[in-house]
């Protein structure tokens, strides 16, 4: 019979998730992983088997717990261009993630071009964002907020490589003045 486990699995990957995200998947050790979940190796390793393992957890938690998340709150709103406006405006103003960008967008940069299992998980949570995008969008032209000859598919895809850009800009960039120009052309995508 299998032994119950003497921790909260989601508050482990919630700590874990803020080690990556902070760090990176490179930069994070096994001590800093211990650290911050305040679980012991052989906790790490019986239940997660290994770093990559609990990093794959850790991306699957991400997507689950802060992406769809915020899609929720945002993009699912009955005023569609206000939530992807909003959508896009918190990705910035979240004083706890101002700086680390998003764990997807940095897992892309640092992982994607060399692991397989890994560039598919981010790119599942990328496209959850996109078809939430792309769905805001036709709300939007069925309220008649924008126009009915605008391809929702395609101004969701722009609007999310232009997120993705200002997501990687956010973590070199030593102030916000950039911001409000590229949430102007966001708005140019939205009108």
């Amino acid at each position: 019979m299998p032994r119950s486990k003497a921790f909260d699995e989601n508050k482990a990957l919630s700590a874990a998730m803020q080690c990556f995200w902070h760090k990176g998947y490179s930069a994070t050790s096994m001590k800093d992983l211990e650290r911050a979940t305040g679980l012991t190796p052989s906790s790490l390793y019986n239940s997660f088997e290994s770093k990559d393992g609990l990093f794959l957890r850790t991306v699957d938690f991400y997507i689950e717990h802060v992406v769809r998340r915020r899609i929720h709150a945002f993009l699912e709103n009955e005023e569609p261009l206000a939530g992807i406006e909003q959508f896009i405006r918190e990705c910035f103003e979240n004083k706890a993630a101002m700086g680390m960008g998003c764990l997807l967008v940095n897992t892309s940069t640092e992982l994607g071009p060399h692991d397989e299992i890994v560039r598919k998980k981010v790119a599942k949570g990328m496209s959850l964002v996109e078809k939430a995008l792309e769905e805001a969008i036709e709300r939007a032209i069925d309220q008649g907020l924008l126009s009915k000859g605008i391809n929702p598919k395609k101004r969701a895809k722009h609007i999310g490589l232009l997120l993705n850009g200002m997501l990687v800009n956010s973590k070199i960039a030593g102030n916000k003045h950039w911001l409000e120009t590229a949430l102007d052309s966001v708005k140019d995508l939205l009108h």
